[in-house]
């Protein structure tokens, strides 16, 4: 289960790098149906055990409006040229702060996963969300900019994203983003609040207080795609990120560090 939701949101950025490629070549089919392969590899946000190779596999498809990309289902809608408005549905939605995914939040947490001293906690679920995007292309310098919210029965999230598709050769591609995410008080305090229950757990030693942020929170995000078409169906990939975290959650005592890494290398076939 836990890869299945590292897939969700590694996914949703690949897709969105992706659609750089498609800023610089439109396609002309009304389907869309493509297969990929990615290995990744990364620090994390709280204090799980030691850190692993992923091995993630992929699946999107489109029809005009509609698509489906991992379990994101939605509906995009052309304003104009430059504006593009979709309705989504996120079936495991929850920690939606990283740009490119697996440094911050990208599975649901078990308690079992945590290190010795925090086994006690409370899982934390993801939770079905609903939410509204926006892409708008500023014409300038090709820079995209993509702005959404999202929300669920644990809170919600919105987050603002810059993205610029360099096309380097007729193959080669390399597609730079920027993120900057704001989570509400009720999904900060479920995914890194500590209650009093779980202070008084004998199995957690190494939590000795409360904590009850009851703020807002906000992460940033650097990263960039690289993408290399071996053939018109055929491409390789690199996914890489560097993310950080505000005090809010940073000062949780079940968060390990406020900066994460991620990197990546996978294939993608389209048919």
């Amino acid at each position: 289960m836990k890869k299945i939701i590292l897939v969700i949101f590694i996914l949703s950025s690949i897709l969105s790098f992706s659609d750089g490629d498609r800023v610089t070549k439109e396609s002309k089919s009304k389907y869309k149906f493509s297969l990929g392969f990615m290995a990744g590899y990364g620090s994390k946000l709280y204090r799980v055990e030691e850190k692993s190779l992923s091995y993630i596999p992929f699946i999107t498809f489109e029809r005009e409006n509609i698509y489906i990309k991992g379990t994101e289902l939605g509906y995009k809608y052309k304003v104009n040229p430059k504006l593009t408005l979709t309705g989504f549905s996120q079936l495991f939605g929850g920690i939606t702060l990283q740009g490119v995914g697996g440094a911050i939040g990208a599975t649901q947490l078990k308690n079992s996963d945590m290190e010795e001293g925090y086994q006690g906690i409370h899982s934390r679920k993801t939770q079905v969300e609903l939410g509204l995007r926006m892409d708008y292309n500023t014409n300038f310098q090709r820079v995209k900019l993509v702005g959404e919210i999202r929300g669920g029965e644990r809170g919600g999230s919105g987050k603002i994203s810059a993205i610029r598709p360099f096309m380097v050769t007729n193959k080669l591609f390399i597609i730079p983003q920027i993120n900057f995410s704001l989570l509400d008080k009720n999904m900060v305090n479920y995914y890194f609040g500590v209650t009093e229950d779980e202070v008084n757990d004998l199995r957690n030693t190494k939590l000795n207080e409360v904590y009850d942020p009851n703020k807002f929170a906000y992460a940033s995000a650097i990263g960039a795609s690289v993408s290399y078409k071996m053939t018109s169906n055929f491409s390789i990939f690199n996914l890489s990120e560097i993310q950080y975290v505000g005090n809010e959650i940073g000062d949780s005592p079940i968060v390990r560090n406020r900066a994460n890494y991620f990197v990546s290398l996978g294939v993608r076939y389209d048919f």
